[in-house]
């Protein structure tokens, strides 16, 4: 399993997607000055688990948002260099779960100098203006349609695992244009992926056993990706995020039997 942003294996590392952290050895000492400018009412805070994205100034948040709030972090005027970025991040970051923010836009971070002897940020906290696609149907129901199905399913229809407790479900579903089935979340080990929640757009490929998906990543993200099933049992790709690469492999799980 893998995630693209600051969760799952690395979920307090916040540099994952800002890109400028780093650590100026040093004395520290001065005083913490936090300002918070609200532009909406707060959302239900968010436990420190709940994966929250950090977007750097020149990223767009994959998603429309709307503004929660404000954030500023200074200090108190010191003669000492030093200071860590993690310990501004780590107080954005509380500060989003605290108000229920799904998203973090780093506005502008200042380095330490003669004046300050921290780093000093400016963030805006953000929530989804918009509504994710989710299938409303229960997992009983599922297995019911896969099995009444069973022998007119095409080969991607079931449940899939790219490592449990994670699981996806994949069914037909035309409701888009060029879209032939949707993936939508089982179960998660991150709590923003809801049941129901869409995980891919897929549509069939030219070649046999051949699929064209649109993957959304953990931040909501997507990649365009061609598949091909193997003895229609898994399929697997590659994901990239700068200059890393992540294999993903998707095993298909066979129903539990029915209930007598």
């Amino acid at each position: 399993m893998i995630r693209l942003f600051c969760s799952r294996r690395a979920k307090k590392k916040y540099s994952a997607l800002l890109l400028i952290s780093g650590t100026l050895a040093g004395a520290t000492g001065c005083s913490t000055i936090t300002s918070y400018r609200p532009q909406a009412a707060a959302g239900k805070p968010t436990p420190p688990t709940y994966p929250i994205p950090i977007y750097t100034p020149d990223m767009e948040p994959p998603r429309p948002c709307t503004i929660l709030g404000e954030l500023s972090i200074k200090r108190t005027p010191i003669t000492v260099f030093g200071g860590s970025i993690d310990v501004e991040m780590q107080e954005v970051m509380e500060k989003a779960h605290a108000k229920g923010a799904d998203a973090i836009q780093i506005v502008e971070i200042q380095k330490p100098g003669f004046s300050s002897a921290d780093y000093q940020v400016e963030a805006k906290l953000l929530r989804y203006a918009d509504v994710w696609e989710r299938v409303a149907l229960t997992e009983t129901d599922l297995m019911a349609y896969l099995r009444k199905n069973q022998a007119i399913l095409d080969p991607i229809e079931g449940i899939w695992s790219d490592g449990l407790p994670n699981r996806i479900a994949i069914l037909r579903d035309k409701s888009m244009p060029g879209r032939d089935f949707i993936a939508f979340t089982l179960s998660s080990d991150l709590a923003n992926w809801l049941p129901g929640y869409k995980r891919m757009d897929i549509a069939r490929s030219v070649a046999p056993d051949s699929y064209e998906l649109k993957y959304y990543r953990d931040d909501f993200s997507s990649s365009d990706i061609i598949v091909t099933l193997d003895q229609n049992q898994r399929f697997q790709f590659i994901l990239n995020s700068g200059d890393q690469s992540f294999p993903i492999t998707f095993t298909k799980l066979a129903p539990p039997p029915k209930l007598r």
